[in-house]
C-alpha cells in the first residue's frame, strides 16, 4: 500500500495540477533542459506539418494543371474520333491529323510559322541543300493572304517560261489556290501525276496561264564577274540564297575575284528571299573587323549581340543590290555591311522580314517551322514590316525588261559608280 501511495503521489506531482507544497523530484535545471526539448519537438513538428500542407497544394495545383490539360486533349480525341465515325463523307486521318496541326499554328497568325508533312519536309530540305526537283521559283503569302511569286531562279523552267517575282498565283491545275497554304501551293505545283504544272496568274490586272515543267534544278547559289567601272576592277557577286553550302561558293568567288585585284565588290541579292542564318552569318564575317558586330537577336527575356570572330577582314568599298524581293538573310547582309563596314546600300526598300524561324523534325517524318526571335541589325534597328532602307534609291528602269543586260541595268551601274569612285 505504501508504494501504491508513493506512485500516486508521483502522478500527482507531475501533473499540470500538482501541490505546490509538495516536494519534487526533479532539479531545476532538469526542468529548464526538459522544457527547452518540448520547445523543439513542437517547433520540429510545426515544420513538418507546414511543409507537407504546402506540398499538398502545390500537388493539388498539380493535379488540376494536368487534369485542364488531359480534358483539352480529351476533347481533341472526341472530335477526332466523332469526325472519323459519324461524318456524312469518308475522311482521311492523316489529312485530319494535319489541318489540326495547321490549325494550331495559324492561330498564331505567323506567315512564317508553318507545318510540312514528310512530302513537304523532303521538299524544303532538298531546296535548302542546294537542289531540288521543281520550277524553280520560291512563293510566299502577302498581306491579303495572295499566294505570289517570291523569286525566280536563273535558268529555272520558271524562268524560262517568263514566271515573274511578284505574279499572283490564282490556280495551280485548274485548282483555286484561294485560302491554301504555301505549302499546300507547292504540293500541287510538284503533283507527280501531272506531266507539267498548269500555273494562272494575276500580272497588272491581266491573267496569264503558264505550262511549266519540272525538273531538276540544281540551285547554283553564287555567281561572279569580274567588271570594268572607270578604269577600275570591280567584282560582281549574285547571291540566289542562302542555302547550306551558299558561304564556300561565296568565299570561293571572291576570293577568285581578289586574285585580279579588285578595288571593290557590288554584292547582289535582288530577288534572294533568304535562308539559313548561319551561311549569312559567315559571309558577313569575311568583310568584318574582329569585334565588329554583325547583328543582335532577341528573345523574349534578352538581347544578344553577334560580333566578327575572325582575324580577317576586307577595306576595298562595298556596294550590296537589293529590292523588294530581298529577304531576310539577303536583309541582314544589307544592313549589317550598312552599319559595320559602312557599306553602299543600292536599289528599292527591302521586303522587311525581321523574324527568325528554326525547324522541328516530327516522329511522323514531317516537321514545323516556327518563330523562335527576332533579329535588330548592328545598331539595334528592326527593319520587320518596313525593310531595309537604301542609302542610294534607286527603281529598276522598265527597258531593262525589254533587254536584261548589265549595261542597261540602272541598279547595278549606280552601284559600279559608287563603289568605282569611293
Amino acid at each position: 500500500m505504501k508504494q501504491k501511495k508513493e506512485t500516486k503521489s508521483y502522478y500527482e506531482k507531475t501533473s499540470i495540477n500538482y501541490k505546490l507544497n509538495k516536494k519534487s523530484d526533479f532539479k531545476v535545471y532538469e526542468l529548464i533542459l526538459f522544457g527547452f526539448l518540448i520547445m523543439i519537438v513542437a517547433v520540429f513538428l510545426t515544420v513538418v506539418i507546414m511543409n507537407e500542407t504546402n506540398r499538398n497544394k502545390i500537388l493539388t495545383n498539380n493535379k488540376k494543371v494536368i487534369s485542364k490539360d488531359d480534358e483539352a486533349l480529351a476533347e481533341f480525341e472526341e472530335v477526332y474520333s466523332l469526325i472519323n465515325d459519324s461524318y456524312y463523307k469518308d475522311t482521311s486521318k492523316d489529312e485530319l491529323i494535319n489541318g489540326a496541326i495547321n490549325g494550331m499554328l495559324s492561330s498564331l497568325n505567323d506567315q512564317h510559322t508553318s507545318y510540312f508533312n514528310e512530302k513537304e519536309t523532303e521538299n524544303f530540305n532538298e531546296l535548302m541543300n542546294g537542289s531540288y526537283v521543281g520550277i524553280g521559283a520560291e512563293i510566299s503569302v502577302d498581306a491579303n493572304n495572295n499566294v505570289f511569286i517570291l523569286s525566280v531562279f536563273k535558268n529555272s523552267p520558271a524562268w524560262e517560261v517568263g514566271l515573274r517575282f511578284g505574279d499572283v498565283i490564282l490556280e495551280v491545275n485548274k485548282k483555286s489556290v484561294e485560302g491554301l497554304t504555301t505549302t499546300e501551293v507547292v504540293a500541287l505545283i510538284k503533283d507527280k501525276t501531272k506531266e507539267k504544272a498548269h500555273i494562272k496568274v494575276s500580272r497588272e490586272n491581266n491573267e496569264l496561264e503558264f505550262d511549266v515543267e519540272r525538273r531538276n534544278v540544281v540551285i547554283d547559289s553564287v555567281e561572279s564577274k569580274l567588271l570594268i567601272k572607270n578604269d577600275k576592277k570591280i567584282g560582281y557577286v549574285m547571291v540566289n540564297t542562302f542555302a547550306n553550302n551558299t558561304y564556300e561558293q561565296f568565299r570561293q568567288n571572291v576570293e577568285t575575284l581578289e586574285k585580279e585585284n579588285i578595288e571593290g565588290l557590288v554584292i547582289d541579292v535582288r530577288g534572294n528571299s533568304g535562308g539559313y542564318l548561319h551561311s549569312v552569318t559567315n559571309m558577313i564575317n569575311m568583310f568584318l573587323p574582329k569585334g565588329k558586330v554583325i547583328y543582335q537577336i532577341a528573345d523574349k527575356k534578352n538581347i544578344y549581340k553577334y560580333s566578327a570572330t575572325t582575324d580577317e577582314s576586307r577595306n576595298y568599298p562595298i556596294a550590296v543590290l537589293v529590292n523588294k524581293s530581298s529577304a531576310s538573310a539577303s536583309e541582314i547582309l544589307a544592313i549589317s555591311l550598312k552599319e559595320s563596314y559602312d557599306a553602299y546600300v543600292v536599289g528599292t526598300f527591302t521586303y522587311g522580314k525581321g523574324t527568325v524561324q528554326t525547324t522541328k523534325d516530327l516522329a511522323s517524318g514531317g516537321m514545323i517551322k516556327y518563330t523562335i526571335q527576332k533579329w535588330l541589325s548592328p545598331n539595334g534597328n528592326w527593319i520587320n514590316e518596313t525593310g531595309v532602307e537604301p542609302t542610294h534609291e534607286v527603281e529598276l528602269q522598265k527597258s531593262y525588261e525589254d533587254n536584261p543586260t548589265m549595261e542597261n541595268d540602272n541598279q547595278l551601274q549606280k552601284a559600279l559608280e559608287l563603289v568605282s569612285n569611293k
